[in-house]
C-alpha cells in the first residue's frame, strides 16, 4: 500500500473534495445493498472520514470501525466525527485486527489499486476471516483501462501506487481466498465507465430457495398481477 506520508499530504484535498460525486455514490450504493441501523461496519481506506460521517447518519444503533493508512487522516476524522459508535484506526491493512469478529458489511473503496498485487492473496485472506455466510464485501475501484490510459497519457493524476486491476486476475484471487464475486458493474461517475464496483461474499454450499416462500402477500399480489398484465399484452400464441 502507498506510504502514510503521501496520504497524509492528501487530507487538504479530500477537504476541499468534501461528499463529491463519488464518495456520495458510493454511499448510496452501500445504502441500496441494504444498509440497517444495527448494522456493523468496517471501512478499510476511510481517509478523513467522510464517508463514514455519511454511514453514522444511517448506522444509529450498529457499529462502524474505520481505519486508514494515514495517521494524520484519522487524527483529522476523531476530531471531526466524535460518535459512541465509531472506533477510527491508523494502520496499513497487512497489519490491521479489528475489534469487532465479524461484520456485515466491509468496504473496500478504492483501495485495491494502491496495494501490490502480490499482497492480494493476503488482503482476502485476512478480510475472509472478518466475513460469516451472511457478510458482504464491497468493492470499488477505477476502471483498469482508464488507470492504463493515465499511466500513458497522464501521469500526475495517479498517486504514489495506482496499479490496473484486471477482473479476471482479481476472480482468480477470490476464488484461492474461498470468496466470490456476488455482482459486478462497470459505471461512471467523471468520465465514461471510469469505476467498476463488485459485491463479494463467501463460497457456501448452494442451496435452493423458492422465491415465492421468501414473499409477503403484497409481494405475491405484485407478481401475480403482472404475470397476469403481461399474460394480457404478450397473447402469444394466440388461441
Amino acid at each position: 500500500m502507498g506510504s502514510s506520508e503521501f496520504y497524509d499530504n492528501f487530507i487538504s484535498y479530500q477537504i476541499e473534495s468534501g461528499i463529491n460525486d463519488r464518495i456520495y455514490g458510493l454511499y448510496k450504493r452501500v445504502c441500496n445493498s441494504g444498509l440497517s441501523p444495527d448494522a456493523s461496519i468496517l471501512e478499510i481506506g476511510c481517509g478523513i472520514g467522510s464517508l463514514t460521517y455519511l454511514l453514522s447518519k444511517k448506522v444509529k444503533k450498529g457499529k462502524i470501525e474505520a481505519m486508514d493508512i494515514s495517521p494524520k487522516s484519522i487524527e483529522f476524522a476523531k476530531k471531526h466525527l466524535e460518535r459512541r459508535n465509531i472506533i477510527f484506526a491508523s494502520s496499513d491493512i497487512l497489519d490491521f485486527e479489528p475489534e469487532n469478529l465479524k461484520f456485515d458489511k466491509i468496504l473496500l473503496f478504492d483501495v485495491l489499486e494502491h496495494i501490490p498485487e502480490e499482497n492480494h492473496v493476503l488482503i482476502f485472506n485476512k478480510i475472509g476471516k472478518w466475513m460469516d455466510d451472511d457478510s458482504m464485501l464491497l468493492i470499488n475501484l477505477p476502471n483498469p483501462d482508464y488507470i492504463l490510459f493515465d499511466l500513458k497519457n497522464n501521469l500526475e493524476a495517479l498517486q504514489e501506487i495506482d496499479n490496473p486491476v484486471f477482473l479476471n486476475k482479481l476472480s482468480n484471487v477470490l476464488d484461492i481466498t474461498s470468496l466470490h464475486i456476488d455482482y459486478f458493474e462497470t459505471y461512471s461517475v467523471w468520465v465514461k465507465n471510469d469505476y467498476q464496483f463488485l459485491t463479494v461474499k463467501k463460497k457456501t454450499a448452494f442451496v435452493k430457495r423458492e422465491l415465492s416462500q421468501q414473499q409477503n402477500i403484497l409481494e405475491k399480489l405484485y407478481v401475480r398481477l403482472g404475470r397476469g398484465f403481461r399474460k394480457f399484452i404478450y397473447n402469444y400464441p394466440k388461441k
